[in-house]
């Protein structure tokens, strides 16, 4: 049961036993450890089971792909507009915070101005007071007078004031606008000289300060501490700070966004004059007010903006002439706004979300469309596939009648046209090899047969020792070898070559190996054996049928041989007394020609002794071709003979086949290849 499992099966069911026993036995450390190394492994497993199961058609791949194909572009095209839109929002508020700062910057330019101007300490403090009322509580000043050679404080609000660390006789006689950073605080402000009287207006820049900002724009503004050199925080510290619940105004953020700038370390000298630094503040976009804008036309939104502008400006007070006609300014933009408000309500008027949502749905429509229309594309194709696998699986199990049939005229009609083809083709030519396997056993059945015609492939005999060789070009061969022994008296060997191959030289082998035993018997010499064999055949010849003999008897009373061929090969006859290795051709025409006749055949006579070899061969012998298409021929087996004369006739015909194939460097025979080595003793 187990060797049927999956590894992650086993592996599941392991980490599940260690979470048990981690539960039970061991911390909650490795409880939780084991419990999501087993939900990591199970999810893996379980994404093979989807994919095998779910995949496997090429359909589910395809409409899978397609859905890929059409949910990345929009995953894509949505995250580069959000962030776009997040970068121009980002940037309008960066200006905005920015002029802010700057506009901060030239009021306390044109109070230090205004203040240095007078001499009255009384009305300076009147002054003061009014321009306390007009800003927030983060607003320090400190007025200073010469005296012997110094600076030394009059006046300062908050009357706590420390001027420990804004000591404008230090290094701090320097600054004249911008940021800076003293006693851990990080400031922003100016301070101005004229003769004996010196001003310092600053601001402490920290989360209250930017908290109590006038609502202009769609940002809030986090502090990010007065440390130097701070150009982003770290995302762990970020978090916290984010999901602080301490930390009003902030429960909606989206893509925090740094805004840079320079100031002066006063905490840090190096050769007694400050450090510059870098330091960020985060601009964190307001969404529920950019939401609320797209809700409402153009106008609402421009109106909005305008009231909240009034209202900080009158917040931060001033003349009372100025302020009431700004009041009454903002009274009028209110029920303007009320107005503007009620029409959008009723919808009379297109807002931005309007036209977002129009620009969804219609999106959406043409996803959906492209969606159907990609759908009914892949089904098409998918029908196509599955017919095919199904017909595929038809043919494995062997039924090549089953056809695919589809309407369609596109490219998968071709190719199922083209399986149709193929599966007919494929039953045809299983027809065919099945009556091929037929015609070859047949041909089996035909060389085992043969075999038995032929004689044993080696003799031997008091006077001679034979051995043979007989090996087909197809399956059954035109080659016929023969020798017939009658004790004391002779000897006859032949080798026959039918012309062609095939079963037809088969054919005429066998009728000749039947005439041969008939006339052997009659003890004729082998010129009118040849002839007798010629008019016994000639009825069966066709036109381009003929045969070729070599055949020899041995007189073995008075040790002669005569030899007699009929077109065949050459016969060779190796003399062991002088070594020699003649080459044996009497005249003879091939049987089965219109002009052969027992007086065109020659008889050779000749004596043997102990030690002579005679040598049959067919062509397929000599015309063996290496693979620079060079014949072995006549020459090369003389020399074999003469090699291995010594040899006994088995070995002499092992030897002379082992050249032959090694000649032939592993070429297939292109004819029959018959021989006969006839050693006497």
């Amino acid at each position: 049961m187990l060797k049927k499992l999956h590894k992650l099966d086993l592996a599941i069911i392991l980490l599940a036993s260690w979470t048990l026993v981690s539960l039970i036995f061991f911390k909650s450390s490795t409880f939780s450890f084991f419990l999501w190394l087993t939900v990591i492994v199970g999810v893996v497993r379980l994404l093979g089971i989807v994919r095998r199961r779910l995949l496997w058609k090429i359909r589910n791949r395809l409409i899978i792909s397609s859905l890929f194909f059409i949910v990345t572009p929009i995953v894509l095209i949505t995250i580069f507009f959000y962030l776009i839109i997040n970068i121009i929002i980002y940037q309008y508020n960066t200006a905005i915070f920015d002029n802010l700062l700057q506009n901060d910057i030239k009021v306390f330019t044109e109070s230090a101005d205004y203040y240095l101007g007078m001499e009255d300490k009384q009305h300076l403090v009147q002054e003061v007071e009014r321009f306390r009322r007009r800003r927030p509580r983060f607003l320090n000043l400190a007025f200073f007078k010469e005296k012997n050679g110094r600076l030394e404080a009059f006046f300062t609000y908050p009357e706590n004031l420390s001027l420990k660390a804004l000591d404008p006789n230090g290094p701090l006689a320097a600054f004249k606008s911008g940021f800076f950073k003293a006693g851990g605080v990080l400031y922003h402000g100016v301070q101005q000289r004229q003769g004996d009287y010196a001003v310092l207006i600053i601001e402490t820049l920290d989360q209250e300060t930017f908290d109590a900002m006038p609502p202009i724009g769609d940002f809030k503004v986090m502090f990010m501490g007065a440390s130097g050199n701070t150009l982003s925080a770290s995302s762990q510290e970020l978090s916290l700070r984010l999901n602080d619940k301490d930390f009003s105004g902030f429960e909606k953020y989206h893509f925090p966004f740094p805004f840079t700038f320079r100031f002066w370390d006063f905490d840090e000298l190096k050769d007694g004059k400050p450090v510059l630094k870098f330091n960020m503040f985060l601009l964190i976009n307001d969404y529920s007010k950019i939401m609320q804008k797209l809700k409402t036309s153009d106008r609402t939104a421009m109106l909005g903006d305008q009231a909240r502008a009034l209202e900080a400006e009158i917040g931060r007070g001033g003349d009372p002439a100025l302020l009431a006609y700004k009041s009454q300014q903002l009274d009028e933009l209110r029920k303007e706004l009320q107005v503007l408000q009620k029409r959008d309500s009723q919808s009379s008027v297109f807002p931005i979300s309007t036209l977002v949502r129009f620009m969804l749905c219609l999106f959406g429509f043409f996803i959906v469309m492209s969606f159907i229309f990609g759908f009914r594309m892949v089904r098409v194709i998918t029908k196509a596939v599955n017919e095919l696998t199904k017909g595929t699986e038809k043919i494995r199990r062997g039924d090549f009648s089953y056809r695919i049939r589809l309407k369609s005229r596109e490219q998968m009609h071709f190719l199922a046209e083209s399986f149709n083809d193929m599966a007919s083709g494929i039953g045809r030519l299983l027809t065919e090899e099945k009556e091929k396997e037929r015609l070859q056993e047949e041909l089996r059945i035909a060389r085992g047969i043969q075999l038995k015609l032929l004689p044993a492939d080696h003799f031997a005999c008091p006077e001679f020792d034979i051995a043979a060789v007989n090996i087909p070009a197809t399956e059954i061969a035109g080659d016929y070898f023969d020798y017939f022994h009658r004790p004391g008296e002779f000897l006859s060997v032949l080798v026959a070559d039918v012309s062609g191959k095939g079963a037809q030289a088969a054919f005429y082998m066998a009728e000749l190996k039947g005439i041969m035993n008939c006339l052997q018997k009659t003890g004729k010499e082998p010129a009118a054996i040849l002839n007798e064999c010629n008019i016994s055949l000639q009825n069966s010849f066709e036109k381009v049928t003929f045969i070729t003999i070599n055949l020899v008897r041995f007189d073995l009373q008075k040790k002669t041989l005569i030899f007699s061929r009929s077109g065949h090969t050459p016969a060779l006859f190796y003399k062991s007394a002088s070594q020699t290795c003649l080459e044996l051709s009497p005249r003879g025409m091939a049987l089965g020609l219109n002009n052969f006749s027992q007086e065109g055949i020659e008889e050779l006579q000749l004596p043997y002794q102990s030690g002579d070899i005679l040598f049959f061969f067919s062509d397929g012998l000599s015309e063996i071709m290496d693979m620079e298409e060079k014949m072995l021929g006549v020459p090369g087996l003389k020399k074999m003979l003469i090699d291995y004369a010594a040899l006994s006739a088995l070995e002499i015909k092992e030897r002379i086949l082992e050249q032959a194939i090694a000649f032939a460097s592993g070429q297939s025979n292109a004819d029959d290849l018959t021989f006969v080595v006839m050693k006497v003793r």
